[in-house]
């Protein structure tokens, strides 16, 4: 039996080339899957720890084959036509056990791999962060991030001694002492400096020494540390300074809102809110939700607990105008805001003036996403009214077989979500770094 041995496999250029491609497969595979990952129901529900499992097309496992390859096996090595660059297939076999219809089509081999949430998040959020994010220099708030030892002080403990910075103030004050000596005795350097040593540091009695030859003949030749030369490190927590950020999520969970509709407008916040806490350290959520009337939940509540009722849009936005007036004052804190409806509203002027309250406060960004499911309208009610408003000036852009309007001036967004395609693209269109 032959045994294979390397003394280290790890410098074998092939297999990190190997790694390389499996994880850009991987990296491909997510991007190319993200619309359909998203849209997982049960990733919304169940988050800590969870995997989801990413099919990798155009990958198999490995494996040995057994038997005689010339006998039906599928011919030898090297045998038949062909030229460099053919795909080669398997000879065509005969029809499955299990019915009569069995597919004829040549299959597809594909790998499944594990992935966490937070490795998605990163694959498809990488370029994407906080728009018309400000620096609120008035009210920052410090982040712990360890502990430095910066401040050097004339008092502390043995075991904070700073030795380099002792060392150096022994020296400095040892080289004007043994000047002040040697122009007083016009004795030599060395012959100085083991006059101050002898005599403990203290200056005059250094000067006696040599006047009256009492130096002591030694060879070597010590810097003397006086107590004014000890320096000691301060231990201080290190911070870092954020400004402060506050996404105000709300949600319309009125009867007109469908089981569909709720779950693409929870899916479209989950992912937005998971986003926010991976990326930013200092991001405050509020999360509202309003039938006719609106109140703060808890995150659990927001995206797991459903009611029903009739639909007075106006009263989140109310609630989210109190709410900044309150805690999140815009001097203060960057504030988002993002609603999510399906636009059914008994009162949509009441709205449109609420919506421009919130505007005339000078937050950093308002997105609108109207969920319909129907596929009849492109969109109607509320956000046909939004963006037909003479209010505001939206630059219609259609995509992906849907509408995503703009407002660059008044920093307000909006979009509309038909299925669970639009949520990325919609999650891509509130979520973009203003360009530098």
């Amino acid at each position: 039996m032959t045994i294979v041995y390397h003394d280290d496999w790890e410098i074998s250029e092939k297999g990190k080339k190997d790694v390389e491609r499996h994880q850009r497969k991987v990296e491909d595979a997510i991007k190319k899957s993200v619309k359909d990952v998203i849209s997982e129901e049960n990733i919304i529900t169940k988050r800590d720890g969870k995997k989801v499992k990413i099919p990798i097309r155009g990958m198999k496992d490995y494996k040995f084959r057994y038997g005689d390859l010339g006998q039906g096996g599928g011919g030898g090595a090297g045998q038949g036509n062909g030229k460099p660059g053919d795909i080669i297939h398997q000879k065509e076999g005969k029809k499955g056990q299990g019915g009569d219809k069995a597919g004829q089509e040549k299959g597809e081999y594909y790998l499944e791999t594990e992935v966490d949430i937070d490795y998605i998040i990163k694959i498809m959020f990488e370029d994407l962060g906080l728009p018309w994010i400000e620096e609120k220099t008035k009210k920052e708030k410090a982040i712990p991030k360890g502990w430095k030892f910066e401040t050097i002080t004339k008092t502390g403990i043995v075991p904070m001694i700073h030795k380099k910075r002792t060392m150096i103030e022994a020296i400095k004050r040892n080289v004007a002492f043994a000047y002040e000596i040697s122009r007083e005795t016009g004795c030599s350097e060395d012959d100085a400096n083991k006059a101050l040593v002898q005599a403990v540091g203290d200056l005059n009695e250094a000067i006696n020494i040599i006047n009256e030859g009492r130096l002591e003949k030694t060879e070597d030749v010590s810097i003397f540390i006086n107590e004014d030369d000890l320096r000691f490190k301060q231990v201080e927590q290190d911070v870092e300074y954020h400004s402060n950020a506050v996404v105000i999520a709300m949600m319309d969970v009125s009867g007109s809102m469908t089981t569909d509709k709720k779950y693409l407008a929870r899916s479209m916040l989950f992912w937005m809110v998971e986003f926010l806490k991976k990326v930013y350290d200092n991001v405050e959520i509020c999360f509202i939700r309003h039938t006719t009337e609106a109140e703060i939940t808890s995150e659990d509540k927001f995206f797991n607990e459903s009611t029903y009722g009739g639909t007075y849009c106006y009263s989140a936005f109310e609630k989210a105008n109190w709410v900044i007036d309150t805690q999140y004052p815009v001097s203060d804190w960057n504030v988002y805001c993002v609603y999510v409806s399906d636009g059914e509203d008994f009162d949509t002027n009441k709205t449109l003036k609420e919506i421009d309250k919130m505007i005339d406060r000078k937050i950093n960004m308002l997105g609108y996403t109207q969920i319909n499911t129907s596929g009849t309208t492109a969109y109607s009610t509320l956000l046909k009214d939004i963006v037909t408003s003479k209010r505001w000036s939206f630059k219609e852009i259609k995509q992906d077989d849907t509408f995503f309007f703009k407002d660059e001036k008044h920093h307000f967004l909006a979009s509309l979500i038909k299925n669970k395609d639009h949520v990325y693209p919609t999650l891509k269109h509130f979520l973009f770094e203003r360009k530098k």
